[in-house]
């Protein structure tokens, strides 16, 4: 598992260092194979904001995003909610054998900071085939309000939360 850890502000400790290793370790015992976990740190006022990002080699990515006063407080209710997030695609996916497999091309995303334009962030991924309401689950799980996906014809999706709280798709033409 690779774990990248990236501050908004100045440098983590060793010592938080090791205790941050030490506490998402134990996301192995839940789900395997985890291929990187991102850890996003940064400060405001006197709250630490922590994000994680789990990508699985299985086609999963989740994500949990916690504030608190203490640094590690907020790394131990990220875990938390990670933990509850595998439970809840191991409980919909892996118990239930129904789902289609495929190739297991995952989410690699890479931020790039542009100076010179008003786009502050691009996010680039390699997407794997996906039924409808697989994207559905996988927004959901991201917190997300929209996602992009290919369907098993390889063609470029994006589903959507609507104002009135149903979902749409946009399909390319």
């Amino acid at each position: 598992m690779e774990l990248i850890v990236r501050t908004q502000h100045g440098h983590l400790s060793p010592a938080t260092r090791s205790r941050i290793d030490e506490k998402l370790a134990v996301l192995q015992r839940y789900l395997s194979p985890i291929r990187a976990i991102t850890v996003d740190v940064s400060q405001k006022d006197k709250h630490h904001r922590v994000q994680l990002t789990l990508a699985g080699d299985n086609g999963i990515l989740l994500r949990a995003e916690e504030r608190a006063a203490e640094l590690m407080h907020a790394i131990d209710e990220a875990v938390t909610s990670l933990r509850r997030q595998i439970e809840r695609y191991k409980g919909k996916h892996w118990r239930n054998k129904q789902r289609h497999d495929t190739s297991p091309s995952m989410a690699e995303v890479a931020d790039v900071v542009s100076t010179t334009s008003s786009i502050v962030r691009t996010k680039s991924f390699n997407i794997k085939p996906m039924a409808d309401d697989e994207a559905l689950e996988q927004m959901e799980l991201l917190g997300h309000s929209f996602f992009v996906y290919r369907d098993h014809d390889l063609q470029v999706r994006v589903i959507y939360r609507r104002a009135d709280g149903r979902y749409g798709i946009i399909v390319t033409a």
